[in-house]
């Protein structure tokens, strides 16, 4: 296994026993609480490559991410945060707009600990590719998808499995314990580019800069 040591430590740690099935608990009652509102998931993120590769969670893994339909949810979004609550977890931060749709929260720990997102995904039809925000997979993968089993629960997964775990992750069979999302995952998935992404943040910077001198 290769560990990047420049990533943040604690982020990245292997989590207990006791953590990891809490974790695993909450993961069932989130799947639950959607199949309920009958809103469909599916698995793309490192829930899924855990379950291939580990047959259950990352050890170091930082979040669970489940994916839904933008478009198939906006009319439950407001059921589905007042569910969300009542099922006794804490919204961090959300949003509705299509593009970025998505709700962080965390349950019983922290969510340093273990940190939960529904995110939405939109099709382009066109292009032939699901995407939210600056991420894409060719839709093959999901309008193929299939279920497979993950704690004695079925899930939906994009298929076939090991060909898009490849185009997301290149090698990913190696494991790598590392937050850092450049190492880790493929920029034909992620749409991130280091040079352009490190400029914007200068841009960020300067501006705020400028804009706390202005105030002065």
């Amino acid at each position: 296994m290769l560990k990047d040591t420049s990533s943040n430590n604690n982020k990245v740690r292997v989590r207990t026993k006791n953590e990891l099935e809490i974790r695993k608990h909450e993961f069932l009652i989130i799947c639950n609480l959607l199949d309920e509102l009958e809103i469909e998931y599916f698995l793309n993120t490192g829930i899924l490559l855990g379950a291939i590769r580990h047959n259950g969670f990352i050890p170091w893994d930082w979040d669970v991410e489940l994916s839904i339909y933008s478009e198939k949810v906006i009319n439950k979004f407001d059921i589905l945060l007042d569910r969300i609550t009542e099922s006794g977890f804490k919204i961090e931060k959300y949003y509705k707009e299509s593009s970025r749709l998505k709700i962080d929260f965390f349950g019983e720990l922290s969510s340093d600990i273990n940190a939960y997102t529904i995110q939405g995904w939109n099709h382009d039809k066109e292009k032939n590719f699901f995407w939210r925000t600056t991420f894409k997979i060719p839709d093959h993968f999901i309008i193929n998808k299939k279920k497979i089993e993950l704690f004695d629960k079925y899930h939906f997964a994009p298929y076939p499995l090991e060909d898009y775990l490849k185009y997301k992750y290149g090698n990913w069979r190696k494991p790598l314990q590392t937050s850092n999302k450049y190492l880790y995952m493929r920029k034909e998935f992620s749409g991130m580019n280091i040079t352009s992404d490190y400029i914007k943040k200068i841009g960020y910077f300067i501006k705020k800069l400028i804009f706390k001198n202005f105030k002065k």
